[in-house]
């Protein structure tokens, strides 16, 4: 191409290029103005997009209650199955021949008879000797369910925790 064909083809190329630019860009947004669709219970007008907070954590921590247990969904069962091992205090240990069964206090005042394999809310009586039950707890961890044993002496109604 000669010199002054390529001055002609280049400024009308140019001129091509940046017409058919702005018809592919997107309206002018003013300024103030806000862009997408905005969730109605953001105080801030913020517009997700469908995507995930990133400042918020992946893992919901379980909220424990007052007893230490960590809460499920629903209400608890009632009797013995309702009692978690934080709730009981151990008040009598019963030997009848070759059986063994332990008397708890719960924290309604009620007693309840523990027998080996019984099952309370968060936990399972494993053994019971002579001056202590054993339990096998389940605790919720971040990486699931822990099993961890606990050991509860036997305490007169008189001694410690009581009303």
């Amino acid at each position: 191409m000669t010199p002054r064909l390529l001055a002609l083809v280049l400024p009308v190329s140019v001129l091509v290029v940046t017409s058919v630019a702005p018809a592919r860009a997107q309206e002018p947004v003013r300024v103030g103005s806000r862009v997408g669709t905005t969730d109605p219970a953001s105080a801030a007008g913020y517009d997700t997009g469908g995507r995930r907070d990133p400042f918020v954590s992946l893992v919901m921590p379980r909220r424990p209650t007052p007893s230490g247990v960590t809460a499920h969904a629903g209400p608890r069962p009632s009797g013995l199955a309702g009692l978690s091992v934080a709730d009981i205090q151990i008040r009598g240990i019963v030997r009848h021949g070759d059986r063994t069964t332990a008397i708890a206090e719960g924290p309604d005042g009620l007693s309840y008879v523990l027998r080996v394999k019984d099952r309370l809310f968060n936990a399972e009586v494993k053994s019971i000797e002579a001056r202590v039950v054993v339990l096998v707890e389940r605790v919720d961890t971040p990486t699931g369910v822990e099993a961890r044993e606990v050991r509860k002496p036997l305490r007169p109604a008189g001694e410690g925790g009581g009303r």
